[in-house]
């Protein structure tokens, strides 16, 4: 029989009144039997605290005030959990039966060595699904180093792993995973678990809506922070070349330089780096950096295109079609799938 671990969750929330209520319910519906939730409120204007209250009774505890961002909010309830595992879940995400159930399964089994799961998201908008996002299973430290790659409601860090590299940067909005999961998976091991352990909800008022542009800037600023604290002279050449090169982030840089002996494929790494701020700037019709960084791919890196069918369409695209007739098409496929 597996050991029953204690599991805690933070929702951090902000106006979202409209959804709060059913992401508390999916984790409550868990029944867990040794579950802390905790919700963290950023001082809503809405509904959200008299839902909050509505639930306060089998809540661990709340708070609900003016804080810095998501990142900060999240800390805060780190600050108040006591779980072998912890984890976070958006005010706008759901968890699936028997999430919880699964998580400590898998750890309870696991060797002590990994400090992080991670499975499978559903993504849905409007109660329809439109995507499933797997992540990527199996990866190398290049591919995690170089953006976040699996679906961050779908995954579990153990407390202890988390309190050797220290909670998320408040100064990161759309980046702080990434940047967490990177320091984790230096000095712990990743598992994948082919499981659906979220549901992530698009809407109107959801970051990788209304946001998305940011999320590749604050990546490309973690991953120099990374470059330069492992001091990879050659990537960092590349970055300056494409115009991609920014100042780090001293804290960052300097942990990372505690690991300058760690053993990389560096073209393989930043061509990983580079596959994200293709795909990025493609969705956010950032045409002539795609066109720049792509015919730097085509022309170095070739030998790893064969695997990404999807990216040598988007090259092509690129390279063919002026950036306005891009937008006018873009324009047309997305009128075609809007409900």
């Amino acid at each position: 029989m597996n050991k029953v671990l204690k599991i805690s969750v933070i929702i951090p929330s902000f106006n979202q009144g409209k959804f709060l209520e059913e992401t508390i319910l999916s984790v409550l519906d868990q029944k867990y039997p040794s579950l802390e939730l905790f919700v963290i409120d950023g001082g809503s204007t809405d509904n959200s605290v008299d839902i909050i209250k509505k639930y306060e009774h089998v809540l661990s505890g709340w708070k609900s005030e003016k804080d810095q961002g998501q990142s900060d909010a999240i800390n805060k309830g780190l600050d108040m959990c006591n779980g072998d595992i912890v984890s976070w879940l958006c005010s706008d995400d759901l968890y699936t039966p028997g999430s919880l159930i699964k998580v400590n399964e898998i750890f309870s089994s696991a060797s002590s060595d990994v400090g992080v799961i991670h499975g499978n998201s559903e993504i849905f908008h409007n109660e329809k699904v439109v995507n499933y996002d797997k992540g990527y299973g199996g990866w190398s430290y290049e591919r995690q180093l170089a953006g976040m790659m699996f679906p961050q409601p779908s995954s579990f860090m153990r407390r202890s792993a988390l309190q050797k590299v220290g909670k998320l940067n408040t100064s990161l909005h759309y980046g702080m995973d990434y940047e967490l999961f990177s320091r984790l998976k230096m000095i712990s091991d990743f598992q994948y678990v082919d499981f659906f352990f979220s549901r992530y909800r698009l809407h109107d008022k959801s970051k990788s809506t209304t946001a998305i542009a940011k999320f590749i800037d604050e990546w490309i600023f973690i991953f120099n922070s990374i470059v330069d604290g492992l001091e990879i002279e050659p990537i960092k050449k590349v970055l300056q070349e494409l115009n991609l090169k920014v100042a780090p982030d001293i804290n960052l840089m300097k942990y990372f330089g505690n690991f300058k002996s760690l053993k990389l494929d560096n073209d393989r790494m930043l061509y990983y780096f580079l596959l994200n701020v293709i795909r990025y700037d493609y969705a956010t019709e950032k045409f002539d950096r795609v066109r720049k960084t792509g015919t730097y791919v085509k022309n170095n890196l070739n030998s790893y295109l064969k695997n990404e069918p999807s990216l040598i369409k988007i090259l092509k695209r690129t390279q063919i079609l002026p950036p306005a007739l891009l937008r006018v098409a873009r324009n047309f496929k997305r009128s075609l799938t809007k409900e």
